[in-house]
């Protein structure tokens, strides 16, 4: 049986309340709730909020109390919103029927990255991407495990969904992101792709000469930069970043794996691979959906194209891609931009059925206007 599931933010239950929420939920046919327990910053729209229109989440905490003894170098630190609210008890008092799965963004940690700068991604240039933690740094791989086990042991946590478990893209909506030149799609993944020392080390261990390529990189960089010639190599396709690009995905795939060895059999590990749309660029954050899917016990796919027949051709590529065997759920978003009105959720609802997927989960229940609510109602029934 599908699980319908609704991604949520502890400050939307806190300021309307958890009973409100689940009561609405249950009405649209919602059987599960997807809470962000380890979140990063933003600035976010809430269109039906009683306490407020604009939200700034503190960056890169978690919304319950970390165990200090789980962590190294890195650890996690509560959010101050937590320290009043408690929204996984909250959920458990008011919403015992609902599944809890806890919505855990990883390594995209710009307070942990601002403070360790050696251990987030570096450009070619040398560079710390401060908001991306790099999966190949020993001290990032513990710290990622202690984080998803700190999270398994919280009140009514029954399933974890990772997000951000590998690298990030070069463009990720970082606050005042801004550029003057248009960047290829090449040289976006270029500058995004991590030459720090680890990455560097494990890759010549496997036999690419990181030297070389680096070099490589770093001339045609600076000629797009003095005069906007398109760089000459593809990352998608040339043989020397493919293996890169195989390398960073065992990385990705192995810390996915510890994680999930290290969990308690009761609370399962979901993968959410990538924040690209669509699912087939997920190679540019070290996700390879088929190596993902073996090593968690599920995937939960953003479908987050715009239109239903553009969802169902994404939705449908990666379940190729994941394996027909692959256990995985889908992410709709059921408003502006991607789904209009009604009809088309009720479309891609029926569209994503057909791929046989575990779930079919709602984003955001804080972002969109209630009468979203009523259009997945209607889907569902």
């Amino acid at each position: 049986m599908t699980r319908h599931s609704m991604y949520l933010y502890p400050w939307d239950l806190r300021d309307e309340g958890a009973q409100i929420v689940a009561d609405r939920l249950r009405a649209a046919g919602i059987d599960s709730i997807t809470l962000a327990t380890s979140y990063h910053s933003g600035k976010f729209l809430r269109p039906h909020s009683p306490k407020g229109k604009v939200y700034f989440p503190e960056a890169g905490t978690v919304y319950f109390p970390p165990n200090a003894a789980r962590y190294g170098r890195l650890a996690s630190q509560r959010a101050q919103l937590a320290e009043s609210y408690d929204a996984l008890h909250e959920l458990a008092c008011h919403a015992p029927d609902l599944k809890v799965t806890a919505w855990t963004v990883g390594l995209h940690n710009s307070r942990l990255g601002k403070a360790n700068p050696e251990l987030t991604a570096q450009t070619v240039y040398g560079d710390p991407l401060i908001n991306s933690l790099c999966p190949a740094q020993p001290e990032v791989q513990h710290y990622l495990i202690a984080l998803c086990a700190d999270t398994a042991a919280q009140e009514g946590v029954r399933e974890i969904a990772l997000e951000t478990p590998g690298w990030q893209a070069f463009r990720h909506g970082h606050h005042h992101e801004f550029e003057l030149i248009e960047l290829h799609n090449a040289v976006q993944t270029m500058l995004g792709t991590c030459f720090c020392p680890a990455c560097r080390k494990g890759v010549g261990e496997h036999g690419l000469d990181m030297g070389r390529l680096a070099q490589d990189t770093v001339t045609q960089l600076d000629r797009f930069f003095a005069t906007g010639a398109v760089p000459g190599t593809d990352p998608a396709t040339d043989p020397d970043w493919q293996a890169l690009h195989e390398w960073r995905a065992g990385v990705v795939a192995d810390l996915v794996a510890e994680i999930r060895a290290t969990l308690p059999n009761a609370v399962k590990l979901a993968v959410i691979p990538t924040t690209q749309t669509p699912n087939s660029l997920c190679w540019i954050e070290g996700s390879d959906l088929s190596r993902l899917a073996a090593a968690a016990d599920r995937l939960e796919l953003p479908a987050y194209q715009c239109g239903v027949e553009a969802i169902e051709n994404d939705a449908a590529e990666a379940r190729n891609a994941a394996g027909a065997e692959a256990d995985l759920g889908f992410i709709l978003r059921p408003t502006f931009p991607h789904l209009t009105d009604a009809a088309d959720v009720a479309r891609a609802v029926q569209a994503l059925r057909r791929l046989n997927p575990a779930s079919v989960s709602f984003y955001n229940y804080g972002h969109f206007r209630l009468q979203s609510l009523d259009w997945i109602a209607a889907a569902l029934a």
